[in-house]
C-alpha cells in the first residue's frame, strides 16, 4: 500500500536542503528570490546549513548531507523537503540515511527531480512512501513563476479524494536562459509541444502506478542494497505500472543500453505503458537515433511508449506522484494524465 503524506497545509514549513549539489554565486540570489516567493505564498522556509556551500560538485560530505535531509524529516512542523536542484552525488548519501528511522516516521513530501529523482524513487521503491517528481526550489526563483511550478504546490495540497488532472503544455524550453544579467529571468519557452507515439498512433491509453525519474542516476542503484524495485513491483502489482523516464546528457546508446540494462533486472515487469520525458544534452550516435532506441523498447516490453512528454530537463514539466495511480490518455499528439492518490 502506498503511503502519502498529509496534504501541504497552506501554512506549512518547507524545509530546503542541499541533498546533491549546493548553490554559490548568483544562484543563491535566486534562492533568495524562490524563498521570498514561497513565503509570499503563506509558507515558511527553513534552510539546512549546507545549502550555500559547494566543493568538489557537492553541498557537503555525504554525512552531513544525510544528516540535513534527516532532520528536516524528523521535524514534526517541516511538512515538504524542497532541495534547490539536482547535481551528481545524490548517491553517496543513501547508505547514511536511516531507513529503519524513516519506517517509524508519518510520510512526508519530497519534491524535485534530476539527481533528486533517485531519492525519490528509493523512497517509493524501499518504503512505498510518495513523493512528487516536479519543480526544484529555483524553478520558484523565475518571474513570473510558471504556472506548472505554481500547480505543483497545489496538487500535493490535495486531500487523497481528489484527482490531479493536467495536459500537456503548448510550448516548452530548448535552450536554458542565462541568469547572469537577469537572476529571475522565466522559462524560455520557444518549442511547440506534441508528444509522440511508439506504435505510432492517433489515439492510446493506459493506466498504473506511477514510477520513474532521470535515467542518469536511477540505473546507478542497480545492484547496490537499494535496489528493492522487484520486490515493489510484486508488493503493488494489482493495478500494474507506469514506468516515466526522462535523461539528461545520455546519447542515443548510453539510452539505450540503460532502458536494457533496466529490462533485464525485470524493471519492466508489469508494466502497462511508458512515458518518456524530453531528453537534455541528447544526440544521436551515427545513425542510430532515439527513435530507435524507443522502437527496441517497444519490442521488447510489448507496451505502449509515448516520448517527448513534459518530464524533466526541458521545462515546462508535469508534476507527476510516484505511486499515485495514473491514466494516461493521448489523442492526435496531445496528452492528458490523471492522478489519483489512492
Amino acid at each position: 500500500m502506498i503511503k502519502y503524506p498529509r496534504p501541504l497545509s497552506k501554512k506549512g514549513t518547507i524545509g530546503i536542503t542541499a541533498p546533491s549539489s549546493g548553490v554559490q554565486g548568483v544562484f543563491c540570489e535566486r534562492l533568495d528570490h524562490s524563498i521570498k516567493y514561497l513565503e509570499s505564498m503563506g509558507y515558511a522556509c527553513m534552510e539546512t546549513p549546507s545549502v550555500r556551500k559547494q566543493h568538489k560538485l557537492a553541498s557537503q560530505k555525504a554525512k552531513i548531507r544525510a544528516k540535513e535531509f534527516m532532520d528536516l524529516y524528523v521535524n514534526k512542523n517541516v511538512e515538504l523537503i524542497l532541495p534547490p536542484w539536482g547535481g551528481s552525488f545524490l548517491l553517496e548519501i543513501l547508505e547514511y540515511i536511516d531507513f529503519e528511522k524513516l519506517k517509524t516516521l508519518p510520510p512526508k513530501w519530497l519534491m524535485g527531480f534530476s539527481d533528486t529523482s533517485l531519492l525519490l524513487f528509493v523512497l517509493l521503491i524501499k518504503l512505498d512512501i510518495a513523493s512528487v517528481h516536479g519543480s526544484n526550489a529555483l524553478d520558484f526563483g523565475c518571474r513570473p513563476v510558471h504556472e506548472t511550478v505554481e500547480k505543483s504546490l497545489e496538487y500535493i495540497g490535495y486531500d487523497t479524494n481528489k484527482t490531479i488532472y493536467q495536459t500537456q503544455t503548448q510550448a516548452y524550453q530548448k535552450h536554458w536562459a542565462s541568469i547572469e544579467n537577469s537572476v529571475t529571468v522565466p522559462y524560455n519557452i520557444e518549442e511547440k509541444t506534441v508528444w509522440k507515439s511508439v506504435p505510432q498512433s492517433n489515439s492510446l491509453a493506459f493506466s498504473g502506478r506511477l514510477i520513474g525519474g532521470c535515467l542518469d542516476v536511477l540505473c546507478k542503484v542497480i545492484g547496490t542494497p537499494f535496489d528493492t524495485v522487484n520486490a515493489f513491483l510484486e508488493r503493488n502489482k494489482e493495478h500494474g505500472f507506469i514506468w516515466y523516464l526522462e535523461s539528461c546528457e545520455m546519447n542515443a546508446v548510453d539510452i539505450s543500453l540503460t532502458l536494457t540494462q533496466m529490462r533485464l533486472c525485470g524493471w519492466f515487469k508489469d508494466c502497462n505503458g511508458i512515458l518518456i520525458g524530453r531528453p537534455e544534452g541528447y544526440s544521436d550516435v551515427s545513425d542510430y537515433t532515439l527513435k530507435d532506441v524507443l522502437n527496441t523498447l517497444r519490442a521488447e516490453v510489448d507496451v505502449p511508449v509515448i516520448y517527448d512528454v513534459d518530464i524533466g530537463h526541458m521545462p515546462p514539466q508535469v508534476t507527476l506522484i510516484n505511486g499515485a495511480l495514473a491514466t494516461v490518455e493521448f489523442v492526435d499528439g496531445k496528452g492528458q494524465i490523471t492522478q489519483e492518490l489512492k
